[in-house]
């Protein structure tokens, strides 16, 4: 996956902020294709090593008040290029950017935010970005740790499912019937058709998709995210809201 990531250096304007961020897409296995940061000769000089670092090119702003200009007309100017991947990352804690992030939405680009929570309107930030990632020490929010569940694939079990079929015809609400109808040759050929799945990282949504469906175990009109619940103490979908990775919660014994 590819992320276009566009800094306001006038609001993000240290160097371990910008590592942090660096950092966060390597653990994901994200490509930065654009690399751009804007903001005053102040600002920028400032940060000049770690920008030159990580090859990102600098927008010196024309005054008091034009690095919030640039960043947004660069970024639609890449948008009608068809130079921006499908994911952007925007490094600045204000909303002042909520109107970009919701332009860009509505062209299928998901959005991005990483911001600092002791400058940050939070509420604001979550109503217009896909994710927000504080650098500041707070955690994006997660899913709970799911209790952990009877060891796998025991003659027991085994049993259970086989019985299962019978099940079917008895009216049940839905999140039941999740639990009801989840195998373990399911969860098998899951990880079959994504061995990336087994390195324990979060892997994007999209791409656990595309190869459920092409191993034929997920169907064309059904939802990945209806599949991988019906296993939730095995798989996090993050960010709860709009989920965008997955990730195998690796236990003991598997």
């Amino acid at each position: 996956m590819n992320v276009a990531f566009l800094l306001d250096a006038d609001n993000l304007s240290s160097a371990s902020d910008v590592d942090q961020i660096f950092s966060h897409f390597r653990r994901l296995g994200i490509t930065v294709t654009v690399r751009r940061a804007y903001g005053g000769t102040e600002k920028l000089s400032g940060i000049k090593d770690v920008l030159q670092q990580h090859a990102m090119r600098s927008f010196v702003n024309q005054g008091k008040g034009t690095t919030d200009a640039a960043l947004i007309i660069d970024a639609m100017d890449l948008l009608h290029h068809d130079a921006l991947p499908g994911l952007v990352a925007i490094g600045s804690s204000d909303a002042d950017f909520a109107p970009l992030a919701v332009r860009l939405r509505e062209d299928g680009v998901r959005v991005l935010c990483f911001a600092l929570r002791d400058k940050a309107d939070t509420d604001a930030l979550a109503l217009v970005y896909d994710e927000v990632v504080y650098l500041d020490g707070g955690a994006r929010a997660e899913r709970p740790e799911p209790a952990p569940r009877p060891a796998r694939k025991t003659p027991v079990a085994k049993k259970a499912v086989a019985r299962a079929p019978a099940v079917k015809v008895a009216p049940a609400p839905k999140a039941s019937a999740s639990k009801v109808f989840a195998t373990d040759d399911e969860f098998d050929d899951i990880m079959a058709a994504v061995p990336a799945l087994l390195s324990g990282e979060p892997v994007p949504l999209n791409d656990v998709t595309k190869q459920l469906r092409d191993a034929k175990v997920l169907g064309r009109s059904a939802k990945s995210t209806t599949l991988l619940g019906r296993y939730a103490g095995d798989f996090r979908l993050t960010p709860e809201r709009n989920p965008a990775y997955v990730q195998w919660i690796k236990r003991a014994g598997q």
